[in-house]
């Protein structure tokens, strides 16, 4: 198995883990409470903001060092 497989396996597997995991969070906070889920704009989109930031900084791990880059 090459790398680029084994990175999109991992990377799947993991993705999917941590999805599973804030998905049951947010239903037993939810649960807790006694009240329906309400997902606000304002909450949706600091969420997808902080998502973006995440996989920038994913995309830039093979960057290294920049001043070994030529």
């Amino acid at each position: 198995m090459n790398w680029r497989t084994r990175a999109f396996i991992i990377g799947g597997a993991a993705g999917a883990a941590f999805g599973l995991l804030a998905a049951y969070l947010y239903v037993d906070s939810t649960e807790r409470r006694g009240s329906e889920p309400e997902l606000q704009t304002g909450e949706a989109v600091g969420i997808g903001l902080a998502l973006l930031a995440v996989l920038r900084q994913i995309s830039a791990l093979h960057a290294g060092d920049p001043k070994q880059v030529r």
